[in-house]
């Protein structure tokens, strides 16, 4: 396998084009590769729009491993009990795999109005997937290996507008965006793989560890929020991602009869939402922590565009725990996200390759069901950095009232 080039040599590379606003990180998850984009928290500590010629900058770090396979919501155990390969006897026990991702998101932000504000999100990324193998040369063995894939991922502009004055909406307002997803990301980065025969292959990595889905996308969000009484407010926010691609042309695998198209890798859409609570511990509201529900994912269907394409469609609901901290012109933030259900749903795939194999069964008591597994991530940790400032003078918070 390749090494790893220097994660900090690109950290320093782009440090000087930092980029946006108070960010909560939309969070890929394992197997079910959503993408990782900038998304949007109100901290109430601080005027939580940018004023006319305000800037943001931020950088935020995400961090987890996904190693628990579902098939729907059932966990498959003997994946981790047995550390999957085969055991003694030469028995199947299941590819246990392993994903750690590293991400760092570089955000910038302008306030063209008190009420319109332009985002720019530019993420780098840093995947690992671990899996076992089972080799007949030189000697049978069960070894597992590594694979890598890194990079700038998908890049993504868009563009924020407040429904109420900011200026005399201070006890809750309505946000509505629309943003363009570029592809700016790799979809086919390669790595060296151990083959069973004992040699070793170039192959395309898995979607899963990919910087980039090769589409482009488009997004729609919206966040409200509203002071329910004193420092306590409630927050909720939502996010679609359509991309109308239906494949980016990178081969999973060999077609199978019957089943042609399915073995190209999607350019999926992915949707995210969260709802919850946040409140200002101190009398100065500088630091905030929150309570949230959330819940992320890929269908199995996109909204638009074409359907025969490869994708592991599946979703998480988490509780979410948030910490933001404000001080000048300064805001750090962690959010830590437990999943609780974690779902991976029927694929597109799956259910063609049912109906096909169902179509020549005359028995409707032996219908096969198909549905294929993911690895989730148990929690992410997100840290961030923002901020603001303006050029040429002096910038004033507003602070709620």
């Amino acid at each position: 396998m390749k090494k790893i080039d220097s994660f900090y040599t690109a950290f320093i590379f782009i440090i000087f084009i930092l980029t946006a606003f108070q960010t909560e990180i939309i969070t890929a998850q394992g197997c079910v590769a959503v993408r990782q984009m900038g998304g949007l928290y109100m901290n109430s500590a601080s005027s939580y729009n940018l004023d006319k010629g305000e800037f943001q900058v931020g950088t935020n770090y995400r961090y987890f491993h996904s190693w628990r396979h579902f098939i729907g919501k059932e966990e498959q155990l003997e994946r981790q009990t047995t550390g999957g390969g085969h055991d003694a006897n030469g028995v199947e026990q299941g590819n246990a795999v392993n994903i750690y991702s590293h991400a760092v998101d570089f955000n910038f932000s302008y306030g063209i109005s008190n009420r319109i504000q332009i985002n720019a999100t530019l993420p780098y990324v840093h995947n690992e997937r671990s899996q076992v193998l089972r080799q007949t040369s030189p000697v049978k063995d069960t070894i597992r290996y590594s694979v890598y894939a890194q990079g700038f991922a998908d890049a993504r502009l868009s563009v924020n507008y407040w429904f109420f004055d900011p200026k005399t909406a201070h006890k809750g307002n309505v946000m509505l965006g629309l943003g363009l997803k570029l592809n700016t990301g790799s979809h086919e980065e390669m790595d060296e793989a151990p083959q069973a025969d004992g040699t070793t292959k170039s192959v395309i990595m898995d979607q899963a560890i990919q910087p980039g889905d090769g589409g482009v996308g488009i997004s729609a969000e919206v966040q409200v929020f509203r002071q329910l009484t004193g420092r306590l407010y409630g927050f909720a926010n939502g996010y679609y991602l359509f991309n109308t691609k239906e494949s980016n042309g990178t081969f999973k695998s060999a077609p199978k009869a019957g089943l042609e198209g399915y073995e190209i890798y999607a350019c999926p859409d992915q949707y995210f939402a969260r709802a919850g609570l946040s409140a200002a511990i101190d009398k100065k509201e500088n630091f905030n922590v929150s309570l949230a529900g959330r819940i992320e994912g890929i269908p199995a269907y996109d909204a638009f565009g074409g359907q025969v394409a490869y994708r592991r469609p599946g979703y998480v609901i988490a509780v979410e725990y948030g910490f933001s901290y404000h001080i000048g012109k300064h805001t750090l933030s962690l959010f830590i996200p437990y999943n609780i259900v974690k779902n991976r749903i029927q694929s597109a795939a799956d259910i063609a390759s049912q109906d096909l194999q169902n179509s020549v069964i005359t028995d409707p008591a032996k219908y096969v069901h198909v549905q294929g597994d993911a690895a989730f991530a148990d929690y992410s940790i997100n840290l961030g950095y923002s901020y603001r400032f303006k050029l040429g003078k002096k910038m004033t918070v507003m602070m709620p009232k």
